[in-house]
This record gives structure tokens, sequence and C-alpha cells, in this order.
């Protein structure tokens, strides 16, 4: 009964490609009494019309084979290919996603996925052809099809006047509130504090994520408009014994912007202007209990770049921030802030950076009114070092599991950046209780190190290690901190 089943299957499929082969041939006036195909002979022949150019001949074939086999997937693959031919990238995207959940290796997957992010490019829904470029770059075949596919994803991207951001961190810190190293704090004089640990250096783990969308709604030769919205969300998990509850640290950030770039005879203009809202959590550790609390921000920035020649490249950048507290006791603070950097682009492509920076805020509190000035220096590699664990740890004594475990080599190659930098700040009329004498002075020296690798890239995302570290020191000691972080984030490569 089976075999008389699939045979009178075998023969209404042959009769349809017969009749729609017969339809296209009549209507170019070559139509003959008969054309027998089998199924095998049909997919063919699409196959080959669709190679020949004859993309209408190849998608009607492909759809008498669907009509009675819908997850007939070389029928799928060529109408994902020819229906953009015909005007109908629609259809093709839709054949192109079947074709994916048809498909049973990574091969076949990498081949449907990038037919569908094309028929999406032209059916101009540019978003949905990113997404499926990061689909075909989760089972790319090799290298070279990698590089092809962020090219073309690149591509996308800059015809594409929505664009999404998406990233994430996952950091253990020596400090996750920024408090600080000692428990006792002598203050003024012979005034001694002792502070409670929620002041205190805390060890745990802080995750964020990081969404943002930006629109071009103006672009010309020498200009472009840009609105944006972000989101970011960070948590904490403090992992030593403490009474500060994890929420005490929870925050959110909310924004809203609008930019516009122009490129000048010598150089380019970009103009800023951010809406935010911060919000964060006041802590009564008595009552372990905490309050909501927020603060507003309002941006202008202006930034202008200046290349001398192919190599140097002067950095000018001004700022203004207005802020406004939710807490009564802090009120509004004025910010202004102004940077200048100098970077020169070696013969090897690496590049070599210098900034100054100085900040001023003028607030209805005291403690922030302050000035500070900093210097960072920074150095980051143009082509991916190569680096392996040893570089880090001493293997010495495991070199043969070293050679059997590969794990342990493919380390690198690996994109690398390097920076420090210090910076001086001044509250001339900080109090705690009492005014302190002369002001409170802090110096902070601080190193990062940012690694990427490409090697393990997932989806078009590429994972990145960065260390921090820094200490301060001041005049009142209940602001000596160390900071010690190492994150993991993933940051898109297109």
């Amino acid at each position: 009964m089976r075999a008389d089943d699939d045979k009178q299957r075998s023969k209404t499929v042959k009769m349809k490609i017969i009749a729609t082969l017969l339809a296209v041939l009549a209507t170019v006036g070559h139509a003959q009494d008969r054309v027998d195909l089998s199924l095998g002979d049909a997919r063919n022949l699409a196959a080959q019309s669709l190679i020949a150019g004859d993309a209408r001949l190849a998608v009607q074939l492909a759809q008498a084979i669907l009509t009675q086999n819908p997850d007939d997937r070389a029928a799928l693959i060529i109408m994902a290919a020819g229906a953009p031919r015909i005007g109908d990238p629609a259809r093709g995207r839709q054949a192109g996603a079947r074709a994916w959940r048809a498909s049973t290796t990574d091969t076949e997957k990498y081949e449907a996925a990038r037919l569908t992010a094309l028929a999406a490019a032209n059916e101009e829904r540019l978003t949905l052809a990113t997404f499926w470029l990061r689909r075909a770059l989760t089972v790319v075949p090799n290298d070279a099809e990698r590089a092809r596919t962020i090219r073309d994803a690149r591509a996308v991207r800059q015809r594409n006047p929505l664009s999404v951001q998406l990233s994430g961190s996952l950091v253990p810190s020596s400090n996750v509130n920024g408090g600080a190293d000692e428990q006792s704090s002598t203050e003024v004089g012979d005034f001694t504090q002792t502070l409670s640990d929620d002041a205190l250096a805390l060890e745990g783990w802080r995750a964020s994520l990081n969404f943002g969308l930006q629109y071009r709604f103006q672009e010309a030769q020498k200009s472009r408009t840009t609105a944006g919205l972000a989101y970011q969300i960070g948590r904490v998990r403090i992992t030593e014994n403490t009474d500060v509850p994890d929420e005490a640290l929870d925050t959110a950030y909310y924004e809203m912007s609008l930019r516009h770039d122009r490129v000048l005879e010598n150089g380019t203009l970009s103009l800023r202007a951010t809406r935010g809202l911060f919000e964060y959590r006041d802590l009564d550790l008595d009552a372990g209990t905490t309050a909501y609390q927020d603060y507003d921000i309002w941006k202008l920035n202006v930034d202008r770049n200046i290349p001398f020649n192919d190599r140097w490249l002067l950095s000018l950048s001004a700022g203004r921030d207005w802020l406004t507290y939710l807490n009564d006791g802090i009120g509004d603070v004025e910010r202004t802030s102004l940077r200048t950097g100098l970077s020169y682009r070696l013969e090897s492509g690496n590049r070599i950076s210098a900034s100054l920076g100085w900040v001023g805020s003028e607030g209805d509190s005291d403690n922030y009114t302050s000035e500070s000035q900093s210097l960072n220096f920074g150095y980051s590699f143009a082509q991916p070092v190569e680096l392996s664990w040893a570089a880090f740890f001493d293997l010495g004594a495991l070199e043969e599991f070293e050679r059997r475990v590969n794990f342990l080599r493919p380390l690198g190659p690996v994109n690398l950046s390097l920076g420090a930098g210090v910076r001086w700040s001044d509250y001339p009329d900080y109090r705690i209780i009492f005014p302190i004498e002369g002001g409170r002075q802090d110096e902070t020296y601080s190193f990062n190190m940012n690694m990427g690798f490409p090697k393990f890239e997932y989806a078009g995302f590429v994972p990145s290690l960065r260390l921090d570290t820094s200490k301060t020191t001041s005049n009142v000691d209940r602001f000596d901190r160390t900071t010690s972080s190492i994150g993991l984030t993933f940051q898109s490569s297109f």
C-alpha cells in the first residue's frame, strides 16, 4: 500500500512539473507534444536554468516541486536564489528561512543563511539581513568566508539607517562599590571615624548589559545626523561576608541623544546633545533597607579631529553637563570638561597616543565642587598579536601537558591595547561633619589592558578580556582605595 502511495505521489509530482514546463515553453513558442521529467531531472533543470540566468524558469520549476514537497531543500535554495532576481525578494527570503530549517549540515545552513540575508537586503529589510548574516557566521566553513560575511555585514550596516548595539560584561572586582581600603579613618585633627561596612571595599562580581538603537535620518556626502536611545543595567553579586545587600549596588541608565557629524576641509566636527537619567540605591545599613535615588543629566559635547598628515592626529573636545539630584542634600551640579589628545601611527601601523584633560564641577553641595586634571597614555597594535598562556603563567612544569592539551595553546592571535594614566583631584571646601583644612586632594594612578579574541568570535560578537587596576591616595584616608578587576565583554565586529 505504501509503495502504491509513493508511486501515485511521484506521478502527481511529475505531472505538475510537466504542466509547468509546458506552460513556460508555450509562452516562448516552443511547446512540444510532451516533456517528461523526473523529480531529479526537474531539480537539475531548475539549477541549470538559474546558473544560465533564466531565473523565472528556475523559480517556476522550484515552485512546482515545492507544491508537492514543501520541505524539498534543493527547491527552497533555488527559490531563495531566484525569486529576488525576478523582483520577489520576500518570496526568496521566506524560502531561504525554510531552507535553513531543512538543512542538516553547517555548510548547508551557511548557504541558506547567506541567501536569506541577500533576499532580505533586496527587500530593504536591512536589520533582518544583518540578523541572517550573524546566523551565517555561526556556521561559517572557513576564515575566507568569515571575512567575506563580515565585509557584507558592514556594508549592510552602512546602508541601514537603523543600527542596533548590544554588548555585555561580567567583571570580578576587588572593589565593586568603590569603598575605602581601611576601616578606621582620621578625618580632621584628632577626630577619628570608623567606617561602616558599605563604605569599605567589597569584593564581588559586576554584570552589565548595554542596549542601544541609533537612527540616521539625514546623510549627505559630508554630513550625517543621527538620533539614539540607550539603556544600561548593572547588577552586583557581593562575594564576601557583609550585611550590605546586593541590590544596594543596582544601577540603571537611560539616554536619548542627537548627534551631527560633518566633514571639514581639515578633519571632522561632531556635535552631540544628550538627555539621561541615572538610577541608583541609597542604603540604610542599620535598617537594612534601600531607597530609590536618581539624577537627571543634560550634556552638550563638541569634538574636533584634525589630521596633520597620515600619521599625526589632533583631537579636541569640550563638554558641559548639568546634573540634578533627587537627593536634596546634593542638589544641582554643573560640570565643564576640556580635553586635547595627540596620536601618532608608527610604520608598523601601531598607534601611540597621549591626552590631557581638565574637569571643573560646581555644586550646591561643597562636596560636589571640585577640579581635576588628568594625563593618559595609550598604545594599540594594528595587527593581532600572537600570545600564549606562557606569557602570563610559568608553564615550565607543564610543557608535556601543554603539548597534549590544545586549550593551552590558542590564546592568540589577540587584538591588544594598553593604557595608563594619572588624575589629580582637588575639593577645596570638602567637609565631613566639619570642614577639612586645606580641602581634600586625591591622586589616582591607573592601568588597563584590553585583549580581543577574534578567533573565538561567535555570530559577529568578539569576546574581550579587560584588566583594570587603579590606586588612589588621598589626604582624607577614607578615600584611599585600590581596585582591580578583570572583565569579560562581548563587542560586535561590525
